[in-house]
C-alpha cells in the first residue's frame, strides 16, 4: 500500500471524534426514547476498495449492536451499546466503549435484508445524533444507505446497469465490472451503491464514475474523471462533481 493512500485513511477512518459521558447522556436523558428494538440477527454487507473486499457486519440485539470491518484496507470490532430507540423513526442511538456516538437508521426491513444508515457523531456526540433527522434515501453522506443481508457473507454492490451511453462529447459503455470511456477499458476496482461512486483502473489510469440517481435507466446524470492518483479519485465526494446528461442507446432499434 502507498504510503500516501495510508496517510489519507488514517485521516478518514481514524480521524478525532466527541466523546460521550455520563453528563451528557443525563442532560440529554428527556430525549431519549426507550422504544423495544425488536430486530435481530447478524446483517452482512460487502464492497471492493483498492481492488480488495471490505466484509461489513452488524449484529443485532435488543441493548446494543456489535460491529466489524474485515479487509486489506481496514478493519475493526466494536460494539455499541443502545442509548435510545424510536421505533417510529426506526432511529437507534448507541456509543462504543470509547464514548464514540452513533446514529443509525434501518429501512425496507424484509425477512432478509435491511437497508442501513450509520453516522459517526464526530463534532458533538449525542447532541448532533439527537439532532440529526432521516436521510433522503438518495443521500450520500456517511456513506448512504446500504444494503445488509441476513446471515450471507455473499451480498456485495453491483452496478444496476448495462449498455452504451452518450451525449455530444463523450460515449460510455458501462457494465459493473468493466467501463469502456475515451477508447480505455477500465476493469472495476469497488462500487458502492450508497456513494454512488465507481472506481477503475486501465493501465496507470483511474476512472471514477458518480451516478446523479438511477430513476431513470435510459437517461443518466453522470460525472466521470480520470486520475492518475487513486487517493485523490477516492478523496473526491458526490456534492462535489458536476454531472452531465447522458443517454442511452437503444441497441434493439
Amino acid at each position: 500500500m502507498k504510503v500516501g493512500y495510508w496517510f489519507f485513511l488514517t485521516g478518514v477512518l481514524f480521524s478525532c471524534a466527541y466523546k460521550n459521558t455520563k453528563e451528557q447522556t443525563q442532560k440529554f436523558a428527556d430525549q431519549l426514547v426507550q422504544d423495544d428494538f425488536t430486530l435481530s440477527g447478524t446483517y452482512h454487507w460487502n464492497f471492493r476498495l483498492m481492488g480488495g473486499t471490505q466484509h461489513s457486519v452488524h449484529t443485532l440485539y435488543p441493548d446494543s449492536i456489535a460491529y466489524s470491518m474485515e479487509g486489506k484496507v481496514y478493519s475493526t470490532t466494536y460494539t455499541m451499546r443502545k442509548l435510545s430507540y424510536e421505533k417510529t423513526a426506526n432511529k437507534w442511538i448507541g456509543e462504543d466503549g470509547d464514548g464514540i456516538v452513533y446514529v443509525l437508521f434501518f429501512q425496507d426491513i424484509t425477512g432478509s435484508t435491511v437497508s442501513i444508515y450509520k453516522r459517526k457523531c464526530k463534532t458533538n456526540g449525542l447532541e448532533e445524533a439527537l439532532e440529526f433527522d432521516l436521510p433522503a434515501s438518495g443521500a450520500t453522506e456517511d456513506h448512504g444507505w446500504n444494503v445488509y443481508t441476513l446471515d450471507s457473507m455473499d451480498q456485495e454492490d453491483l452496478l444496476a446497469l448495462a449498455g452504451t451511453y452518450f451525449n455530444a462529447h463523450d460515449r460510455l459503455f458501462i457494465a459493473d465490472s468493466t467501463v469502456l470511456y475515451q477508447g480505455k477499458w477500465f476493469s472495476k476496482l469497488s462500487h458502492h451503491a450508497g456513494e454512488r461512486r465507481w472506481v477503475g483502473k486501465a493501465g496507470s489510469m483511474y476512472l471514477q464514475l458518480f451516478f446523479k440517481d438511477f430513476s431513470n435507466l435510459d437517461s443518466l446524470a453522470i460525472s466521470a474523471d480520470q486520475f492518475t492518483n487513486l487517493e485523490a479519485a477516492y478523496q473526491t465526494k458526490f456534492h462535489t462533481v458536476e454531472f452531465d446528461p447522458y443517454l442511452k442507446i437503444n441497441e434493439d432499434e
